[in-house]
C-alpha cells in the first residue's frame, strides 16, 4: 500500500509542476491532478482501515469524494 501511495503523490507533484510550469495547458493537467490526489487519499483510507481507525478512513474518503465531485464539477460546466 505504501508503495502505490508513493506513485500516486509522484504522479500528483509531476502533472501539477507540469501545468504550473506551462509545459502542458492547466486545463489538462489539472484534473489529471486531482484524479491521482484522490487515488492518494483513497490508498490512505485504505491503510488506516486496514490498521482498524475507521473513523480516519471515512475522512480520507470523504476527501477524495469530495475532490472528486469538485473535479467532475469542474469538467463538466467546462464542456457545457
Amino acid at each position: 500500500m505504501r508503495m502505490w501511495k508513493a506513485i500516486f503523490s509522484v504522479l500528483t507533484i509531476i502533472f501539477g509542476s507540469l501545468g504550473l510550469m506551462n509545459i502542458v495547458s492547466t486545463d489538462i493537467t489539472l484534473p489529471i491532478m486531482f484524479v491521482f490526489m484522490g487515488l492518494t487519499f483513497l490508498t490512505k483510507a485504505k491503510e488506516c482501515y486496514d490498521k482498524g481507525a475507521k473513523k480516519d478512513a471515512m475522512i480520507f474518503t470523504g476527501i477524495a469524494i469530495f475532490i472528486y465531485v469538485i473535479t467532475a464539477y469542474n469538467l463538466i460546466s467546462r464542456f457545457m
